[in-house]
């Protein structure tokens, strides 16, 4: 346990750099690769994927629509494959999303799409694995894989968290190549597009410093007898489901997911006195509803604990734990730093409860686990 949550720690705080160090070369392998590629009259766009990989794809949305001009919707990998292929419109493209590059489902509808005349993208860590071989166009991350073989052979599995930064800028990065290939992009708004990711890399170094001593500090409270309900909108949806999964991966314990507005809907039959109710507050066009929902939260007695913008001071009072964020970010790229706290939480608690990583000191958990994500039968082709 002590041994995985030093790789996941030392993997938190190695994003900051890695977003900074990557987006210059990154963007210019993705220029390269699409400038060969007639961009003809591309109006539809899907990303998809599964777990992480389609956060990564709901969160990059908002951002992938305003740099391309076009539609695009996030859509998970068997939802595609199975269902939504078989219509899939004329000119489109599609963003497969993958970190290892072997994940069945995604592989399967890249594959699909392709035999249906889009163009296909693997965002994936190597041109050798099947994703990549699959897709037309390989945008490559540089990412740590989460499963790692040691010297002795064993296998440590952390949680997913710079190889979901890796698959977010990925898609960011090739939102804005395919921008500028389309002619919707400029040169100014190209370059303003890169400043907002080198403006989140320099956020979440600062966000860091105050997220992890205030993380490790509040993992004690979050007992096993308390439920947790994660609200997130817009790009911040990706944030919610993605904190949901950390507890999933990192503690084995349930987690509810909830957007912004269905909070009221559903989830406010459930909550109290031992409900945590979290919620993603950047400024933007969600705020105003996060407010309320945060307080008929605290009303019905959930501790209510905010991650929002610095000095926001209405944001803090709504709350009963606030994560102060770095001001100025836009919202489309919040979901890079906003991210953190679950990212530290669950390491921390993990820690401090003694509970091993996705339940893999069970080997036979893994095995299933395997088994389920890379070796399931892909749809055979029409």
């Amino acid at each position: 346990m002590e041994n995985e949550k030093t790789v996941m720690l030392r993997e938190i705080a190695m994003q900051s750099e890695f977003v900074g160090s990557n987006i210059d070369s990154m963007l210019a392998f993705m220029r390269d690769v699409v400038a060969s590629r007639d961009p003809g009259t591309l109006l539809h766009g899907f990303m998809i994927g599964c777990g992480d990989s389609y956060c990564a794809a709901i969160a990059a949305r908002q951002f992938m629509m305003k740099a391309t001009g076009r539609l695009v919707e996030a859509v998970e990998a068997l939802e595609f494959s199975r269902y939504l292929v078989d219509d899939l419109p004329a000119n489109s493209f599609v963003f497969g999303v993958s970190n290892s590059g072997t994940v069945s489902r995604t592989i399967e509808g890249v594959r699909l799409a392709r035999e249906k005349n889009a163009w296909t993208f693997a965002v994936t860590v190597s041109e050798d694995n099947k994703l990549a071989q699959t897709a037309e166009t390989l945008v490559k991350v540089k990412a740590t894989p989460n499963i790692k073989i040691l010297p002795d052979g064993s296998k440590v599995v952390t949680p997913g968290t710079i190889t979901y930064t890796a698959s977010m800028l990925g898609l960011y990065i090739g939102a804005i190549a395919i921008g500028e290939r389309l002619g919707h992009l400029d040169q100014a708004g190209s370059a303003a597009l890169v400043e907002e990711l080198r403006s989140a890399a320099q956020a979440m170094e600062v966000a860091d410093r105050t997220v992890k001593p205030l993380s490790e500090t509040l993992a004690a409270s979050f007992t096993p007898d308390r439920n947790t309900v994660i609200l997130g909108g817009g790009p911040n949806y990706a944030t919610a489901y993605f904190g949901m999964a950390k507890w999933f991966e990192g503690l084995t314990r349930p987690a509810h997911l909830s957007q912004l507005e269905e909070w009221a809907h559903e989830h406010y039959f459930m909550t109290s006195e031992k409900t945590d109710t979290i919620i993603i507050l950047p400024p933007g066009k969600g705020y105003d509803r996060g407010l309320e929902q945060a307080q008929a939260a605290r009303e019905m007695g959930s501790r209510v604990i905010i991650i929002g913008e610095e000095g926001d001071s209405a944001a803090e009072k709504a709350s009963d734990v606030y994560f102060a964020m770095p001001k100025g970010l836009s919202e489309a790229v919040t979901p890079f730093v906003y991210k953190l706290p679950f990212e530290y939480l669950s390491c921390h608690i993990a820690g401090q409860q003694q509970i091993a990583f996705l339940g893999f000191d069970n080997k036979r958990r893994q095995e299933i686990n395997f088994r389920q994500i890379f070796n399931s039968a892909e749809k055979k082709s029409a």
